[in-house]
């Protein structure tokens, strides 16, 4: 066994973990980031006593990313053999050396990592100092005895793997290196060591060892200042108590021996009611929650503080209130963030090890915790479970925003979770422990939360009312963000809020993880090397990994935010979803749209207490028009748009005054032609769709229109693709094979009449209809529609007309839901109102490319001289990409656009759900119907 190898000796000569501070005053900080020299080696073996040839590399970086190895991503999958503790003989080690200067050695000198993978040995001036393993905690060494004054030299060997990778199987691209801060830090004999300021409601109660200076201020103002000795109790008058929403935070200075270390503490309770509610501050608080993972397009697991509190911020403006760190504590930089910006935080430590799922072939996805081959269950590897428990909560146990500590992620649950359990209850009582896997393995009094994943609504439904659950219900992962979608997320909300118990969730995840090639995002299996890798499962960001936003974004936003509003009879009923804020704190808006033109607008302050509501009378005379009429609603701070509702309202339809009239059609034995002033059609008898469309001259379209049921596979949509694709001999549908025929085609008073079916390939047809096409004398198409789907066949993706349109027709406007895509599960973020757009607007680049762009409740869709309308709603899609095209690229630099436009005119569009990760789409929004009548009309526009 290798010194790495060995579970009960996972560090050497490091200190006992502390409260996260920067010491002040006449205390150094030296930041040792920047060009270091760099020498990678295959094997650790192969390092030699003297490296001759240094390349240099930036610290903090992940070495794969500087052309040492190629990346790897896997999820469960260990990408080594399952042997624990032994890792592969071939250990790739990466060596580190740099000088700094010390000009006066003076006081103690202390080297600290903040994230190091997978374990690092130290070395000052040629000597060795320590060893450490857990990646992205905290470590921490007495250099005093190693440093001079003068120039220093410090090497660091980093090694890929050692028996600590086995705990850190998380869901994330594989890297190595010094991937976060690293830094020496001189101060003064006999300083402070730990400092605990653990945040409660009443008090401020320092403690530290020895004697020491302290001062507590507030906005700027001192409140006491005095000497402690080892421990000191403030008791604030009139406490100004800490929370998401209005994150309070008394400043807490300390002083001894000339070094002073500042602290920012929030006050604060957590506990948990008789209705099992979370209670912050005595006040019942829903959880609208994101997992985060620190992950970086260019630079992987390397975030600078300026793109944590971009990641932040963006979070308070999606109406984010929590953040579970997953799954593995963050830099302490991030939960001082938190704090000051306003966060709840599951903090969890650095602990996955689900990789034991896969360990033996052809076994179901069991937690088998009886095997006693878990690392969670085998008694020598308490120590390390129990200690990385342990240096998460010294590091971060002064943080107000932290919550909930989570024993880690889908590592099962045996003794050693329960040995971590009490450790903690025994060192901090004041936050509730998260342990998702005592819920899974049904155990659930050992933790302080019921916590599960991608329940379905029935499941979560039925949490929430069973008495064998005493206590809050959390869904620590739920609404799969992967793709385009996440299509549940509205609805599990809203679930939420009828339940005291249900206290929110936390949608995975926060960004996408991807790795930039010239120009093209990059996942697993893109790279030489992958012995085993999950694919693009890594792109599961409810954020671009840019930071960018797609709709699944803004759906969320739409679900978390402030307002629900409701409209009944002239009233109009604001509710405040916020726990701690007055809705007097921002700008009420609202207007009344007719046919998409905005009337006047009120603005209004609404004096609403959190969690009341109040009612507002609206005066609206039912007026006449075509599309709707609609009352819309914006919530703003710092004009900033926070929410927005919309409710329909009623109104006169417009009636059509004047039937154009049929137009003689004449035919041939294979086609059929409509002719009129300034337009000739031309419509194929054999394939049943218009070969051509010429209107004032000029061809409208590039190919011929026809009925289809495929959409390009959306990542959510992967379970179903075998029962709708091509995918094996004998599963599917093959609707993405899918062959017209037309059964008969005849002309009858003036109309079109056809029978026909859509079949894929080896396949009964699935579809059997019947259209009528009036064609009038102005050059309207008026088209019919009956369709039968066959009784046994599974729900559908859609179901609907293709038309291929000339270039001409890529800038378009519409009257619909928008101007974001939107899907029947995934349209909280989108009003109806009239929209101009093109098919460069409506592509959305998604990293693995799939259907998008749909828009829902249309009436109106107008294209170069066409005009699409309905007096019914109906969904449609424009694109540069065909159907085909979309389907079968795996990047989006294998897209091809033709320079057509794809138009899609649909009866219906099932919804996206998450069922990438999470249950089957609901069957609420399924294209479940198996008899199918519409119409629709193209109208011919002229030019003159």
């Amino acid at each position: 066994m290798r010194f790495y190898e060995n579970i009960q000796f996972t560090s050497e000569s490091r200190k006992s973990p502390r409260s996260y501070y920067i010491p002040g005053g006449c205390s150094q900080y030296l930041l040792l980031n920047g060009e270091w020299e760099f020498a990678y080696f295959n094997r650790d073996i192969d390092v030699p006593e003297k490296i001759e040839q240094w390349d240099t590399i930036t610290v903090p970086s992940c070495w794969q990313l500087h052309g040492y190895e190629n990346p790897n991503y896997t999820n469960i999958n260990y990408p080594y053999p399952c042997d624990p503790p032994y890792v592969p003989t071939d250990n790739p080690c990466g060596v580190y050396e740099r000088e700094f200067e010390l000009e006066k050695k003076w006081g103690k000198v202390y080297y600290l990592f903040e994230g190091v993978s997978s374990c690092a040995y130290l070395y000052i001036n040629d000597n060795y100092v320590g060893f450490t393993q857990g990646s992205h905690l905290q470590a921490e060494f007495d250099i005093t005895d190693y440093v001079k004054e003068g120039t220093n030299k410090v090497t660091v060997k980093v090694l890929k793997w050692c028996c600590g990778s086995y705990l850190e199987d998380q869901d994330f691209f594989r890297f190595n290196g010094i991937f976060r801060d690293t830094y020496i830090l001189q101060r003064p004999i006999g300083h402070m060591e730990d400092v605990q300021i653990i945040p409660n409601e009443k008090t401020i109660h320092v403690v530290t060892e020895g004697i020491c200076e302290v001062s507590i201020a507030f906005e700027g103002k001192e409140l006491v200042q005095t000497q402690m000795e080892n421990e000191f109790t403030y008791e604030v008058e009139n406490p100004v108590l800490w929370n998401a929403e209005k994150p309070a935070l008394y400043d807490v200075v300390l002083k001894r021996n000339g070094e002073e270390v500042k602290f920012r503490i929030g006050m604060r309770k957590i506990e948990v009611s008789s209705q099992y509610e979370l209670l912050i501050n005595g006040v019942s608080v829903k959880l609208h929650g994101v997992n985060h993972h620190d992950t970086h397009q260019y630079n992987g697991w390397c975030q600078t503080d300026e793109e944590l509190r971009k990641d932040l911020l963006l979070m308070k403006e999606l109406n984010i209130n929590c953040v579970r760190t997953a799954h593995y504590p963050p830099t302490p930089k991030f939960m001082e963030m938190c704090d000051e910006i306003g966060l709840y935080v599951i903090c969890e430590t650095d602990i996955e090890t689900h990789g034991f799922l896969r360990r033996l072939p052809n076994v179901e996805y069991h937690f088998d915790m009886e095997s006693n081959d878990w690392p969670a269950s085998t008694l020598e590897w308490q120590g390390e479970h129990i200690e990385r428990m342990e240096r998460m909560v010294e590091t971060f146990k002064n943080y107000a925003s932290i919550i909930m500590w989570s024993t880690g992620n889908e590592s099962g649950h045996g003794v050693n979770h329960v040995a971590m359990i009490r450790w903690t209850r025994s060192r901090d009582n004041s936050r509730l422990i998260h342990c998702e896997d005592a819920s899974r393995k049904e155990q659930i009094h050992n933790a302080d939360v019921y916590s599960r994943m991608y329940i379905s609504f029935e499941e979560l439904e039925k949490a929430a009312v069973t008495n064998d659950i005493c206590m809050p219900v959390f869904l620590c992962e739920y609404s799969h963000a992967m793709g385009n979608g996440p299509g549940d997320v509205y609805e599990y909300n809203e679930i939420f809020d009828k339940y005291p118990k249900l206290i929110g969730g936390c949608i995975w995840e926060w960004a996408d993880h991807v790795v930039m090639v010239d120009g093209v995002a990059k996942y697993g299996g893109d790279f030489e090397g992958e012995l085993t890798h999950d694919g693009n499962f890594c792109c599961d960001g409810l954020v671009f990994a840019d930071r960018t936003f797609k709709a699944g974004t803004m759906e969320a936003k739409a679900a978390f935010q402030p307002i629900r509003t409701s409209y009944e009879e002239g009233v109009l009923r604001v509710f405040n979803r916020l726990d701690f804020s007055n809705l007097n704190e921002y700008d009420f808006t609202y207007w009344v749209e007719v046919d998409g033109v905005k009337k006047e607008e009120v603005t209004l302050k609404l004096d609403v207490a959190p969690h009341e509501s109040v009612a507002l009378e609206i005066p609206y005379e039912e007026t006449t028009c075509r599309y709707g009429v609609y009352l819309n609603t914006r919530l703003t701070k710092a004009e900033k748009e926070c929410a927005q509702t919309q409710h329909e309202l009623p109104y006169k339809k417009v009636e059509e005054t004047v039937r154009e009239k049929s137009l003689t059609l004449t035919e041939d034995e294979y086609h059929i032609y409509a002719s009129g002033e300034g337009f000739q059609y031309v419509f194929s008898k054999l394939y049943g769709g218009f070969t051509s469309m010429i209107i004032d001259g000029v061809e409208q379209l590039a190919g011929t229109s026809k009925i289809s049921m495929f959409r390009a596979t959306t990542d959510n949509d992967a379970k179903m693709r075998p029962f709708w694709a091509n995918v094996n001999i004998w599963q599917g549908e093959n609707l993405d094979c899918a062959f017209t025929k037309i059964y008969e085609c005849d002309i009858c008073d003036d109309k079109i009449l056809l029978k026909g079916s859509l079949a894929g390939i080896s396949r009964k047809p699935v579809l059997l209809y019947d259209m009528e096409i009036k064609i009038t004398v102005a050059g309207t198409v008026e088209i019919g529609f009956n369709g039968k789907i066959r009784e046994d066949a599974t729900w559908m993706p859609r179901l609907g007309m293709e038309f291929t349109l000339t270039e001409q027709a890529s800038a378009f406007s519409y009257y619909g839901r928008g101007p974001w895509e939107n899907y029947c599960d995934m349209c909280h973020c989108a009003s109806v109102g009239t929209y101009k757009s093109d098919v460069d607007s409506e592509y959305v680049n998604y990293v693995f490319p799939q259907e998008h762009g749909n828009h829902m409740n249309v009436k109106r869709l107008t294209l170069g001289n066409l005009e699409f309308q309905s007096e019914d709603d109906f969904e449609c899609n424009v694109s540069k990409y065909t159907i085909e095209d979309l389907d079968q690229a795996k990047h989006t630099d294998e897209l091809h656009a033709d320079g057509n436009v794809h138009v899609r005119i649909d009866y219906k569009v099932s919804g996206l759900g998450t069922a990438s990760c999470g249950p089957d789409l609901s069957e609420k929004y399924r294209f479940s119907e198996k008899e199918v009548s519409c119409k629709f009309k193209i109208k011919k526009l002229t030019n003159k």
